[in-house]
């Protein structure tokens, strides 16, 4: 093989590899991307989740007083629209994104989008309150029913 032929065949090479690497990079910068944006998701939704699942009777007439202040300063009458509220920082400790205020319901968002994870407190029309954790798109459970300050009637903990 002649000197010119190994030089064109170096060239051939030198300027593959470099079309490789071109294309690779945007390829592996999407995928570490994706791989982090997933990441970050799962922590979300776990952080919802930990939090619902750890909620006390106490915590949850905490909810229903901070739900009632919502309903009462946003009286909401569009079910389809909601009112997304400002998040307050306590609630952002919490690792809360979202105020979703609707007419008798509010839904405090940890993930939203494709999965979601939010705490529902919802005033029900005889004036008592259900707590329900949906954890992603395919699990969620009711966490409590009853009255405001109710002391231990009906209104528990459902486990």
């Amino acid at each position: 093989m002649s000197h010119s032929m190994k030089t064109i065949i170096k060239a051939i090479m030198v300027s593959g590899l470099a079309i490789l690497v071109i294309l690779a990079f945007p390829f592996g910068r999407f995928i570490f991307e994706m791989a982090y944006f997933e990441h970050r998701m799962e922590k979300q939704m776990n952080a919802g989740q930990e939090y619902m699942d750890s909620l006390t009777e106490k915590d949850i007439q905490v909810w229903i007083q901070r739900t009632q202040k919502y309903l009462k300063e946003d009286p909401t009458t569009n079910e389809s629209e909601w009112n997304d509220e400002p998040v307050p920082p306590e609630l952002e400790q919490l690792k809360i994104v979202n105020i979703n205020v609707l007419s008798n319901e509010v839904d405090y968002v940890w993930l939203g989008g494709m999965d979601h994870t939010i705490l529902y407190v919802q005033r029900m029309t005889n004036g008592s309150f259900q707590l329900t954790a949906e954890y992603n798109n395919y699990s969620n459970r009711v966490i409590w029913t009853g009255m405001p300050d109710a002391k231990g009637s009906q209104a528990s903990i459902i486990r």
